[in-house]
């Protein structure tokens, strides 16, 4: 499995493109991932968004046109993204309407697209719709905003924010993953698993 890493739109938001002999997956859609998953001359056969936080999901609707079913812990939802924030802040963000078109719940173990299995963790804290996807067989962590390298976790501060609930989320769903998983976050460069749990100050 081959990971490519496109950073995009105003909050520097990573996208990831995974490639295999079967096909190929978007993992969230921040400004700029259609345009690089056609770079790559490649067209994924899903897109799997971490969660619906405006950074995530500006290129959502663009996949949609194209044909790329959508999958998401929740059906499309203005109240999930955050906007009226971005407004707030000054940020000309844009979220065209997209439908997710399979809604993933914490009883769904996993999914397979492309030929690669996804497991899949609820982790709400810092989005009450936040998701992750292990890749166990190339151990890959897509981690969304939940757990960044370098000691960093998701913001809480937001509305529907939790922190409480997001340290216990990272300790019940991350900490029992293999150690030697890589780390691939929302946004920064990405980690080893096992180190990042082990120094980062907020889970001690």
């Amino acid at each position: 499995m081959k990971v490519s890493t496109h950073c995009g739109g105003f909050c520097q938001t990573n996208g990831y493109l995974l490639e295999t002999t079967e096909g190929a997956v978007a993992v969230d859609a921040p400004e700029g991932m259609f345009s690089f998953c056609e770079q790559m001359q490649c067209k994924p056969t899903g897109l799997l968004l971490t969660h619906q936080h405006f950074d995530h999901i500006e290129d959502a609707s663009l996949f949609q046109a194209a044909g790329v079913p959508i999958y998401a812990s929740a059906p499309f939802s203005p109240a999930l993204q955050l906007t009226d924030l971005a407004l707030k802040w000054g940020l000309p963000v844009e979220s065209p309407e997209f439908i997710v078109n399979e809604v993933l719940s914490p009883a769904t173990s996993g999914i397979r697209i492309a030929g690669i299995q996804f497991e899949i963790h609820p982790v709400p804290g810092h989005s009450p719709d936040s998701f992750v996807f292990h890749v166990a067989l190339f151990q890959k962590l897509f981690a969304g905003d939940t757990l960044f390298s370098g000691g960093g976790i998701g913001r809480t501060d937001f509305p529907h924010g939790d922190h409480g609930l997001l340290i216990s989320s990272i300790k019940s769903e991350l900490s029992p993953l293999p150690s030697p998983t890589q780390l691939l976050p929302g946004h920064g460069p990405a980690g080893i698993l096992g180190h990042e749990i082990e120094t980062n100050p907020y889970l001690k």
